[in-house]
């Protein structure tokens, strides 16, 4: 999914944000967000990947600390 939350109202980021982690649940399935929006993909993604010039800069479980680091990251 590429930027799957932008434009949408924040009802609608919220009803996807549900389905996408039902469906892992439910499903066993992978999603692959490419994303700007950091605090929806940490708060869903349990592993983050973070690339710059098609390198790994970064590969990291997701949540509260992941948001820390691509924050300081992005800072620089």
């Amino acid at each position: 999914m590429d930027e799957p939350f932008e434009n949408l109202d924040p009802t609608s980021q919220i009803r996807l944000k549900d389905i996408i982690v039902s469906d892992c649940k439910k499903r066993n399935t992978t999603f692959l967000i490419s994303s700007h929006d950091l605090n929806h993909v940490t708060e869903i993604c349990n592993r983050i990947v973070l690339m710059e010039k098609g390198k790994v800069i970064n590969d990291m479980t997701g949540g509260r600390q992941a948001l820390h680091e691509l924050e300081t990251y992005f800072k620089t």
